[in-house]
């Protein structure tokens, strides 16, 4: 038996054992449990110096059946899922997965510099909106005090980066509850419509892209185009409130006859855990509705990129030796032409986030968008500052992993140093 699929084996048996052992404890614990499966099946893969690749698969594949039957807070999945990512990446390349990582230290030591201090500088004063505008002197100095507000800047800076390091994001001024605990609520149904929408578009994007490319400038390539540029051209807010007007409340009539249907809810938010099949029915409209317009994105970079790869040589070669058109098309020209797409994919989730803002609020969803909307309304400036700090760690993270399936992709990329896993993947 080779190393690869020892590896494979090993590594799923390790990540099996501790699925069966987390799905049968409580959540925190389960995560704790599925964290160690991960690092053990890495000890595997660096004993077997084979086979990053396939580790990420098979960790990919467990966490998802993990998250299938625990139902934990969907930050723990991503969580998880960011751990598998970062290792399998360190397997394949370890100078390069520690650069990329080491390169995001300074990232959101920025990030949380800026934060702050753009929240240090608005107007008003926070223990006026905390006591309303009938509060004595003595009152504010004393609720100044108390939330540190009358301390020098950057000692203000440094106490609350250090809180946030450890997972304390402060205490919401007029919500009364913990910052962390409020958008751990509120973040897992925009993360489950970033991710429904992202799918969607790849779906949706991928055949487009690819057959428009070899279809390039006929009749059918001018067709997609145009579509989808129809769809680019249309906000997001506009297609959720033309997909609630013909697909949730009956349409309108026209002439006596009703242009219309009723088959999707148009509002409210089902958990996954509560029940499936609703809360894919109340997730569907939304997804839709910011898919569509990343579709159009995602399929032109594809086909640009496509139409070139389908000019070099390798695919002549390919052509030449009368290897079927779908297995070119899909084998051969897809896997070069996707590098670009994947940077645009990791940046789109800037554009997700703003998206979903309107589409949480059109669609009644208690997502992060809203939860930053009443934040920044009501100026709860220490909720907005950590909102915004998660935001960025988000979208960071998923930057980053990125980069890391570039090594899946570039074999130039597997021979930039020996780490764990030498030049296997």
């Amino acid at each position: 038996m080779g190393k690869p699929a020892l590896l494979v084996m090993s590594a799923g048996a390790v990540l099996a054992i501790g699925l069966s052992a987390a799905s049968s404890q409580r959540s925190a614990w389960s995560f704790a449990i599925m964290v160690l499966t991960v690092i053990a099946s890495s000890l595997v893969a660096i004993a077997a110096r084979q086979g990053a690749g396939a580790l990420a698969v098979v960790g990919t594949g467990a966490t998802i059946v993990w998250a299938f039957v625990e139902r934990p807070p969907i930050s723990w999945t991503f969580a998880l899922v960011v751990l598998v990512g970062t290792t399998a990446a360190f397997l394949t390349n370890g100078p390069y997965a520690v650069r990329r990582v080491l390169g995001v230290i300074p990232i959101m030591l920025a990030v949380s510099f800026v934060v702050f201090s753009l929240m240090a500088s608005l107007p008003g004063d926070p223990a006026i909106n905390i006591l309303g505008p009938s509060a004595t002197p003595d009152a504010v100095a004393r609720v100044n005090a108390e939330m540190g507000l009358d301390e020098p800047f950057f000692a203000r800076y440094g106490n609350w980066l250090g809180d946030a390091m450890v997972g304390d994001l402060g205490t919401s001024v007029l919500l009364r509850e913990d910052v962390a605990d409020g958008i751990s609520r509120s973040i897992t149904p925009s993360l489950q419509l970033m991710l429904y929408a992202l799918i969607l578009a790849t779906v949706i994007s991928f055949p487009l892209g690819v057959y428009a490319a070899y279809r390039n400038g006929q009749r059918a390539d001018r067709t997609i185009n145009t579509v989808m540029l129809g769809f680019f051209a249309v906000p997001p807010f506009v297609l959720a409130i033309t997909l609630i007007l013909f697909l949730a409340i009956g349409g309108v009539t026209v002439f006596g006859v009703d242009i219309g249907l009723k088959i999707l809810p148009g509002s409210r938010y089902v958990p996954f855990g509560e029940s499936k099949v609703d809360h894919f029915k109340h997730m569907l409209l939304p997804a839709v509705s910011l898919a569509l317009g990343q579709a159009a994105v995602f399929m032109r970079l594809l086909r640009a990129d496509m139409i070139g790869t389908l000019r070099q040589p390798f695919i002549d070669l390919a052509r030449s030796k009368g290897l079927r058109t779908r297995r070119i098309l899909w084998r051969h020209a897809l896997r070069p032409s996707m590098f670009t797409l994947l940077t645009v994919m990791g940046f789109t989730v800037g554009a997700l986030i703003g998206g979903a803002l309107i589409t949480e609020i059109i669609f009644v969803l208690p997502g992060i968008g809203g939860y930053m909307f009443n934040a920044i309304t009501q100026r709860d400036f220490i909720a907005v500052q950590g909102g915004t700090m998660v935001i960025a760690t988000l979208y960071v993270l998923i930057l980053v992993m990125v980069d890391f399936s570039y090594l899946a992709l570039d074999p130039r990329l597997r021979t930039g140093g020996s780490g764990l896993g030498g030049d296997g993947g």
